[in-house]
């Protein structure tokens, strides 16, 4: 199955939640933050101070982006696979799914919503990226699943219908053993296997 350009988008966004937490972090104004938080919808009343430099881009930053996040987790949970699989053999690669947010949020520690040159840099570089991995069949390797108990595993397997044997990428929430027979859906480059027969 093959991700709609609007949903692979949003499965993408979704892993940059980290990037907009730590950019709302760096967006707090130092002088106001002792004056407490307001609530959005009074922002503008001039007896409330936002203790942001940036607020509706740094709220709405995190607000997309975990609204993404949602998105991605009810996309994997609606990939239901009725084609069996038996592994022949199994290992976890938890560090592959890590070492996909590293670069990005490493790359934009300085990033600025108040300068509008760094902000189109990172727009044409986030973009880029996302054509790259949208093109790779990798979309669906968000780094944040690992904390919603999402496991990456490559595996060698075989059809039940078939000897020969194939290697591959499997995300699941399960333990995915040797000599398993697995449920699995192709979700772009990677099965999502959710049961196990």
């Amino acid at each position: 199955m093959q991700l709609r350009n609007w949903s692979a988008f949003a499965v993408y966004l979704g892993s940059y939640v980290p990037l907009s937490l730590i950019l709302l972090a760096q967006d707090l104004d130092e002088r106001l933050a002792g004056n407490g938080l307001c609530v959005p919808h009074v922002w503008r009343t001039s007896g409330c101070a936002v203790p942001l430099n940036h607020p509706w881009w740094s709220v709405g930053a995190v607000a997309v982006s975990l609204l993404c996040l949602a998105i991605t987790l009810r996309t994997l949970a609606a990939v239901r696979g009725n084609q069996r699989v038996r592994v022949l053999e199994s290992k976890h690669v938890p560090a592959d799914l890590i070492n996909y947010v590293i670069p990005y949020v490493l790359s934009f520690m300085g990033l600025d919503y108040g300068d509008p040159a760094k902000m189109l840099g990172f727009a044409v570089f986030f973009l880029w990226i996302f054509w790259i991995t949208d093109r790779s069949g990798q979309i669906v390797m968000n780094p944040i699943l690992v904390a919603f108990g999402w496991r990456l595993y490559e595996i060698k397997f075989s059809y039940l219908q078939s000897e020969d044997a194939f290697t591959g990428r499997v995300l699941s929430k399960m333990v995915i053993g040797p000599n398993g027979v697995y449920r699995q859906a192709q979700l772009q480059d990677v099965m999502v296997v959710h049961g196990q027969e």
